[in-house]
């Protein structure tokens, strides 16, 4: 076939190589899969094909085990406290049907298939979970219907049977044929000679080639395909689709053909910028191609079933599988043998194994999916895979370490689901040797001992290490020990460890290895020339160690004596003789062997171990000593379990016994060595050796390797402190510190400061402290006593997030299950209220007596913060001078016991005098870090301590035992009675009353009578402040009053100042020159107009949304906006972009500038733009933008600013009067026929001058006076949207070039805005307001304000010669707009009712304010009417058949009638008379005045939105606030009820004469007098589920693109309308120019230049807008209050309202592109927003 085919795989190649095999599957018994008129088409596999056939196999009710496998992008759970470890994953399936309720449960999206649900396998469960689909109960519902019951299964023959077998084993010895002449590498060929020498398949060698390009993760795919245009000259559709093939499949051919040289040329040229490619002859990639459909055919198999029977295909699958390969199945079988030798003679899943790195991602990850199906089918099979991969393990494992190209789909993971199995990886441990190979590679790898790309097999472990080798800088050296970790915490597999000392001395061997690498020597004199980073690659290595010591000393926790002492006794030896140098271990060229001398100290010779830690080397890593502390505490753990026994043997007489004391001393030097080492580095003796020395302490004392690696130095010092003399442990401490000196009273030192001493003091006395105060690790803790005890002292200084918690405790713990259930228990939890607002726990004041301040987890200025909390809580309970005391502990029964004994010891007792007598009585510390008080209290609190614990014993030799001529007694006698030490004097004479209680003559040495009269004039001092303080605060209070005073006369000044309606000077001075704003200069204030779809149209009776208007809340200033959605609104916010309109929104921040600062700032802009080429800018300057210098915000223009309009003198005529007046003022004007030649053709009545893009505005800069710069920024922000939006307006318009052309800025600007700053705040409480105007911010009036002040700006550019004359032309062309009677003349005949009311609103406010009061009554009406209309026309187009009838009306006392009202409104027009029949028939009145009072409510807090903005004087007094916001609206602007229309005669004319007309045009031209209704509800964004999670529980096909369908890898939910989207992915990329992604194709047919979209697998919101973005803290949160983004922690995520309210808000208000443009600001980043 490759031959026949030139080597070309394609389709048509799969097809038939897959109808081959199928027709060798079943030969004729094809009846047996599918019937007999059932064939699948070519191409097709025979489980899709079964899919939709008739012959369907039994469904058992309930099955044993659930077996899914999951999919690329599936949910996966992990719970906990069910499973057994952090391997065992639930589907979804079955993590919904069983019960965690309290459970701790993470979750996570599959990134790549593969991996299996451990549902119904009982070995990874603490206890059954129950599940209904697999626990195979008696009272499980059955899973079946009543016609799957009837299924049979057909019985088939042996030799069918044999036959189906033989064709299956023919194929996978074909597919290992192919993968013999497969290379494992991917090297590219150099010359042809080479490219020739290649092994092939091929009989006859054709010169026939075939380029192959592989997948990486380095280059992205514009690279890619830009790079493969340019290099083989293809167009960009042939480039894409082999980038997409490659990314999805893992490797693609480029090119096939025959001239060797020039695609050898092209190859390397393609691989110049790092791209992987092959080049072999076309036979052998043929080939290959066949073998990845073999793959994929034998995982169909699997998956389909044989008469019914869906175990048969799977066990013969499996079979073969596990049966030998033939030798003669290929001819390059024997070479590969030999180069194989653990596969010769095995099965055919061992070469499988072994040749997996030779196959590419697809056939990987299908050939994983075979193994995990074959594993999961029973026990037998899991045992069985799991021998014949650990008889190929090591080669596996050198494949990844040094070969492999894609790691991550390495069949090295595969372990994971065979070493987490207990029974299987006892076997594996037991029966093959696992755990000793996987030690073998270890210490092979990290020697660097390999050859031809294999792992030297067994390792010389003499071999010496180099850190700055690969094997440190590669990590993949880390899933290795993580297979370590796994195997050692089985239970099954710690017996088998635990069990002798085989295991151990391995272990200890490879442990060994890495004892004392890259020791760290003091740099003298000059600083270190170079600071290496090879510290953090070993440190990286010394991390996955320590956490493998850490489990592998867990596993002797069920041992017995004998054993672990056997143990422990194998690693003391170990460490004697490495130590000693007595193994070549140690690099000599650093370390010598332990030498010993005497010191005497108190008159007291002692023989100590010999080193400077100044002048020697000294290594943080010391593996051995970190795994024989485990083993100390896994022996005391025995201790109890021992002490019933009669030959218990205990663990200190043991030692003794085997090791003398100066072993035991060699054995403790390296950690001795290391905290000493720490002490230095902290007290700064270490400042020339730079920042590794630094990072090296900070990583392992204060981050991840504290519990594992300094923590266990520590206890291995306080187990000394039992196994010797305690006097020699302390001693050698001073030796290490430097200070045998200091305490006996000598203060100098040849290389250290005072400074430095007090340094190295303090990190003494808090070693001390935790060795003798400190018991928990000897005290045989519970891990939830363990945890308890690390979340208290955590939480501690104050509440705290989770995150922070996290930092604060020690990471093992974090991963149990007890954690939070613990955390639970102590804490209380305060939820996440705000935005900005994280949950957070708090301690419970019960367990505040549980605190010790002196916790060796705690820094000095933690210790403080503690001290400072637990004295304020004794304070607030009426405890007077309180002190902190240590809790007394006893350890019976344990050798441990003895710990206490050291608190008397003679060399203590001198540390502790000495330490308060050199800071008592020595010379201050001028310089460092070092606190005196810090030390002085470390002191105080071992006195404290051992008093606590031993009384009367310490009490007998601090009064017995003298230094400097003086005892420990006296000396805190002496420092009681000091003025200087009164912060602790509390705590001393606490001490020596409790001594005195021991030994009453300790009372006689205190001087009573000057401490009483110290504490008297202690207590006059306070007397005396206290007065001093009152005095002050008496003088404040009456300045404070004085100013008050004098700031209230001025208000009053003020408030009898005439309002203008212009301003002329501003109380804010300019942000960027700080300058007073006056009438001198023009100034605005800073504000956007942006082009907008916010603004829904109301929708149609038969859509899914019409429910939302049925149940439109009666008040819409009540809080709804914060509660959910209802349950029957469809999850998408909009139905279809054509239900969206278009217009210009306007918003400002509010900040004022000058204009000419202004220009000055857009200069500096446009500066910033030429130096920054490649740097993403957070604006545009095409479109005009630029940022607010103060708030960060967007702008694109300066808006005027504006007063509200001053209330007139003379107070407004009524309603009938005002109508009456404006008429005869009409009658008696004279045409203005100069103001007629700017009014529309069209009969609107409208002005042109106030169009964008009129082309009459001046051009000339002295056209404009300077006050109207300003309004020219508005006009040209709104022209250049104008320009790109013709396609997006409906309303008629002038052609180009022509006056009055582009948006109608009143309509367009003004009536847009008002509608969207309406809609915003709709579902928000007033909260005690009676009006929602009342709580509406200050910049939403000054917004409408400066349009109004932009029309009026218009105005007086147009009429600047003439402008009271036109004004008053302006005032009464408008009135005849108004009034029907003129509807006769040309320019007003286009009926009222098809004008925008809000519109004339805008146009009245800049040239007539004074008719504002009466025009809002007219106007209400005119949309009552526009709403009756707009109804009637909608059910003309809907039959109001999907609406349910409504009788009862709920609104009389407002519309009286509504049935009247609209039969009054129709019946100038036969058609809309009937529509109103029947629309009143079929829907009922009560319907029609539900709809009718929805429609209108909106209408009316526009008009209130706007007269509190222009006009407030124009408000009524508030009314009660129990009545529907309808009624309250409609008093407050003194708007007649419809219900008294009949006692409003004037009102009824004016309503009939809209009417007429209005009928009158649309009986010659209906399709002309369209009213579309805007949307009366809250505004809410898509339906999210409560729980993250749930958008994968069955939801395959909503989380599957339209566009491309697929299920997106990075899937993004619109939030606008609830379209799913493929975020950042090539395949929906568009064909234009710009290649945008979906999303932002989306953003432009949904909701035009902004987008918001949640990320679900980043959990993420994703800002667009124009050509940028940014991504915000999603509306999720867990259930501790926090976010996660990226989905990191894995915990499970909620929805929060309020975070969902703030960018529903951010989204109505016009927020999203000043919330992009802010994200971008703050950064400089030439990659691009994308990469923020």
């Amino acid at each position: 076939m490759p031959n026949a085919r030139h080597g070309l795989f394609n389709p048509q190649a799969r097809a038939n190589i897959l109808q081959e095999l199928y027709g060798a599957l079943w030969g004729s018994h094809m009846s047996l899969f599918l019937a007999r008129n059932e064939a699948p088409p070519a191409g097709t596999l025979l489980s899709e094909a079964q899919a939709r056939s008739s012959i369907k196999p039994p469904i058992d009710s309930v099955s044993k085990a659930c077996q899914h496998v999951f999919k690329k992008g599936e949910c996966c759970f992990r719970c906990k406290d069910c499973a057994m470890d952090d391997s065992c994953i639930m589907c979804a399936r079955c993590f919904y049907a069983t019960e965690h309720t309290g459970h701790v449960v993470t979750f996570c999206i599959s990134q790549q298939p593969g991996g299996s649900c451990d549902c119904g396998d009982p070995e990874v469960w603490r206890y059954p979970i129950n599940c209904p689909h697999h626990s195979g109960a008696a009272n499980s519902p059955p899973m079946h219907s009543q016609s799957q019951e009837k299924r049979t299964v057909t019985p088939i023959t042996h030799s069918f049977r044999d036959s189906m077998g033989k064709a299956i084993g023919c194929a996978i010895d074909f597919l290992l044929d192919v993968l013999d002449y497969s290379p494992e590498d991917t090297t590219l060929p150099t010359s042809q000679d080479a490219l020739a020498a290649q092994v092939s398949a091929d009989p006859l060698q054709k010169e026939y080639w075939a380029i192959v390009l592989w997948n990486d993760e380095k280059h992205s795919f514009d690279e890619a395909v830009a790079h493969l245009q340019h290099m083989t000259g293809c167009n960009l559709q042939q480039a894409t689709a082999v980038v997409l093939r490659t990314d999805e499949e893992g490797r693609d051919v480029i090119e096939v053909a025959g001239d060797a040289k020039r695609l050898l040329e092209t190859a390397h040229k393609i691989s110049t910028i790092d791209l992987t490619v092959t080049m072999r002859r076309a036979f052998d990639i043929f080939r290959e191609h066949m073998a990845a459909v073999i793959i994929e055919w034998l995982l169909d198999l699997l998956q389909c079933h044989v008469g019914g029977d869906v175990a048969i295909l799977k066990d013969l699958v499996a079979d073969e599988l596990f049966s030998p390969r033939r030798p003669e199945s290929g001819f390059l079988y024997p070479e590969m043998a030999k180069q194989y030798p653990e596969a010769h003679g095995g099965s055919r899943i061992d070469w499988l194994f072994v040749y997996h790195p030779r196959l590419w991602k697809r056939p990987r990850l299908n050939l994983k999916q075979i193994y995990i199906t074959v594993l999961t089918m029973n026990q037998r099979n899991r045992l069985s895979v799991a021998v014949h991969y650990a008889n190929v393990f090591h080669r596996i494992i050198d494949s990844y370490l040094l070969v492999d190209r894609e790691a991550e789909t390495s069949i090295k993971f595969f372990a994971l689901d065979l070493f987490t199995v207990p029974s299987v990886a006892a076997h594996l441990v037991r029966e093959n040797g696992v755990l000793k190979r996987l030690l073998a590679v270890i210490a092979g790898f990290f020697t660097n001992q390999i050859s031809n790309k294999r792992i030297i097999d067994p390792p010389d472990y003499t071999h010496t290490m180099d850190v700055e080798a690969y094997p440190f800088r590669s990590k993949r050296y880390m899933p290795i020990f993580s297979d370590i970790r796994y195997i050692c915490n089985n239970h099954s597999v710690q017996k088998i460890i635990s069990n002798g000392t085989d295991s151990t001395s391995k272990f200890v061997t490879v442990c060994a290895m890495f004892m004392g690498i890259q020791p760290n020597k003091r740099a003298r004199g000059n600083h270190v020339e170079y600071e290496s980073d090879s510290w953090i690659n070993v440190f990286n290595v010394t991390l996955s160690l320590s956490r493998v010591v850490k489990a592998f000393g867990e596993a002797f926790a069920s041992s017995t004596q004998a054993s672990l002492f056997a143990c422990i006794e194998v690693v003391m030896s170990r460490i004697q003789r490495v130590c000693a140098m007595e193994e070549a271990r140690l690099d000599s060229n650093h370390y010598t062997p332990i030498s010993f001398h005497t010191v005497t100290f108190s008159q007291t010779s002692y023989k100590i171990v010999d080193f400077d830690v100044l002048s020697g080397w000294v290594s943080f890593h010391n593996a051995l000593h970190w795994l024989l502390a485990e083993f100390f505490k896994q022996a005391n753990v025995l201790a109890d379990r021992e002490e019933s026994k009669v030959q218990s043997t205990d663990i200190r007489t043991f030692i003794t016994s085997h090791f003398d004391e100066s072993a035991i001393l060699q054995i403790i030097e390296f950690p001795l060595r290391v905290i000493a080492l720490i002490a230095q580095v902290r007290a700064g003796l270490w400042v020339r050796n730079g920042f590794p020395i630094r990072g090296q302490l900070v990583h392992y004392r204060d981050f991840m390797l504290r519990e594992l690696c300094y923590d266990q130095d520590l206890f291995l010092i306080q187990t000394a402190m039992i196994l010797l003399d305690p006097d020699l442990i302390l001693i050698s401490m001073l030796d290490r510190f430097q200070l045998r000196n200091w305490m006996t009273g000598d203060q100098t030192h040849p290389e250290c400061e005072p400074s430095h001493l007090a340094g190295l003091v303090e990190e003494l006395l808090f070693t001390i402290i935790y060795c003798v105060g400190d018991p928990s690790n000897a005290m045989n803790l519970s891990l939830q006593a363990i945890c308890r005890r690390e979340i208290i002292h955590a939480l501690a200084p104050g509440p705290i997030s989770f995150t922070d918690l996290c930092k604060r405790v020690p990471e093992r713990l974090i991963e149990e299950a007890c954690f939070e259930h613990v955390l639970q228990e102590v804490s209380t939890f305060r939820r996440a209220e705000g935005v900005m607002d994280t949950g957070s726990y708090e301690l419970k004041y019960v367990y505040f007596s549980e605190v010790d301040p002196f916790f060796y987890h705690y820094t000095r200025a933690r210790r403080e913060e503690v001290e400072s909390v637990l004295k304020g809580k004794l304070l607030k309970k009426g405890v007077k001078d309180p002190i902190i005391l240590p809790t007394a502990y006893s350890i019976p029964n344990s050798p441990y016991s003895r710990l206490s004994q050291v608190l008397t010891s003679p060399v203590l007792l001198q540390i502790i005098f000495y330490v308060i007598q050199n800071f008592v009585d020595g010379p201050p510390l001028t310089e460092g870090a070092v606190s005196t008080d810090a030390i002085l209290d470390q002191a105080m609190h071992l006195i404290i301590l051992a008093i606590t614990q031993n009384g009367e014993a310490f009490t007998s030799t601090a009064k017995s035992h003298q230094f400097s001529d003086t005892t420990l007694v006296h000396l805190l006698c002496r420092v009681e009675a000091r003025e200087a030490s009164k912060a602790f004097r509390p705590r001393i004479r606490w001490c020596l009353d409790r001594m005195s209680e021991f030994d009453p003559s300790v009372h006689s040495l205190r001087h009573s009578p000057e401490v009483k009269g110290m504490d008297s004039t202690i207590e006059a001092k306070k007397r005396a402040a206290k007065a001093r303080q009152d005095a002050i605060m008496k003088q404040f209070a009456n300045a404070q009053k004085m100013f008050l005073d004098a700031f209230d006369e001025d208000d009053e000044d003020e408030a009898h100042q005439p309002q203008s309606d212009q301003t002329n000077e501003a109380s804010e001075p300019c942000i960027l020159c700080q300058e007073k704003m006056d009438s001198q200069r023009p100034f605005g204030a800073i504000a956007a107009i942006h082009p907008s779809r916010v603004i829904r149209y109301t929708p149609i009776p038969t859509s899914p949304h019409w429910n939302e208007v049925l149940n439109n809340p009666e008040s819409l200033d009540q809080d709804d906006a914060l509660q959910s959605p209802p349950d029957d609104r469809d999850k998408s916010g909009t139905p279809s972009p054509h239900s969206l309109r278009f217009g210009t929104y306007a918003s400002t921040c509010g900040h004022m500038v000058h204009y000419h600062c202004f220009n000055d700032y857009m200069e500096a802009i446009r500066s910033r733009h030429r130096m920054q080429p490649q740097r993403h800018q957070p604006e545009c300057l095409e479109r005009g933008e630029f940022i607010c210098p103060l708030c960060k915000s967007l702008g694109n223009c300066l808006m005027p600013v504006a007063k509200p309009i001053s209330k007139p003198a003379k107070s407004s005529s009524p309603f009938p009067e005002w109508l009456r007046s404006l008429g005869i003022e009409l009658l008696r004007s004279a045409p203005d026929r100069t103001l007629e030649r700017h009014q529309y053709i069209s009969g609107t009545g409208e002005f042109m001058f106030w169009a964008a893009e009129d082309t009459a505005w001046p051009t000339e800069s002295s056209a404009n006076d300077s006050i109207d710069d300003i309004s020219s920024t508005v006009r040209a922000a709104v022209a250049m949207i104008s320009r790109q939006s013709v396609a997006l307006r409906i309303r008629p318009e002038p052609a180009y070039g022509e006056r009055g052309s582009g948006l109608y800025i009143p309509e367009g600007l003004g009536s847009y805005t008002l509608s969207a700053i309406e809609v915003a705040y709709r579902g928000t409480g007033v909260h005690g307001a009676t009006l929602f105007v009342d709580k509406l911010p200050e910049t939403a009036g000054q917004c409408i304000r400066g349009i109004v002040a932009t029309l009026s700006g218009i105005v007086a550019v147009y009429f600047r010669t003439r402008r009271l004359a036109a004004l008053e032309s302006l005032r009464l062309a408008i009135a005849k707009r108004l009034l029907p009677d003129w509807t006769r003349e040309d320019l007003y005949r286009h009926p009222f009712l098809l004008r925008d009311p809000y519109a004339l609103l805008f146009e009245c406010a800049a040239v007539a304010p004074e008719f504002i009061p009466n025009l809002t009554c007219a106007l209400y009406y005119a949309i009552l009417l526009r709403t009756l209309f707009g109804l009637l026309q909608h059910f003309m187009v809907s039959p109001p058949n999907y609406t349910t009838a409504l009788r009862n009306t709920r609104h009389s006392r407002i519309f009286g009638s509504v049935a009247i009202l609209l039969k009054s409104a129709a019946r100038h027009s036969a058609a809309l008379d009937r529509t109103a029949d029947r629309l009143l028939e079929t829907l009922g009145e009560g319907r029609v005045e539900q709809l009718l009072y929805a429609h209108t409510l909106p209408a009316l807090r526009a008009l209130l939105l706007f007269a509190h903005s222009v006009c407030p004087w124009a408000i009524g007094p508030g009314t009660d606030t129990e009545t529907c916001e309808y009624e309250r609206i409609l008093n407050a602007l003194s708007i007649p009820f419809p219900s008294e229309l009949h006692n409003h005669e004037s009102i009824q004319v004016l309503l009939a004469g809209w009417c007429t007309h209005f009928a009158q045009l649309y009986t010659i031209a209906s399709g002309d007098c369209i009213i579309r209704l805007d949307y009366p509800g809250v505004y809410h964004m898509t339906k999210l589920p409560a729980i993250l999670d749930l958008m994968w529980q069955g939801n395959d096909l909503a989380l599957t693109c339209t566009r491309c369908n697929t299920m997106p890898a990075d899937p993004a939910i619109c939030l606008i309308c609830g379209v799913l989207c493929c975020h950042q992915s090539y395949c929906c990329r568009g064909s234009d120019w710009s290649q945008r992604g979906e999303c932002n194709m989306h953003t432009r047919e949904c909701s035009g230049p902004i987008g918001i979209y949640l990320l679900l697998k980043r959990c993420v919101v994703l800002y667009l807008y124009g050509d940028s973005g940014s991504f915000a803290s999603p509306p999720y949160i867990d259930s501790h209050g926090e976010i996660d983004i990226g989905l990191r922690r894995g915990r499970r995520q909620y929805l929060h309202p309020v975070r969902m309210e703030e960018i529903r808000k951010c989204w109505l208000l016009n927020g999203v592109p000043s919330a992009v443009a802010r994200r971008i600001e703050v950064q400089t980043d030439a990659g691009g927003w994308e990469t923020l």
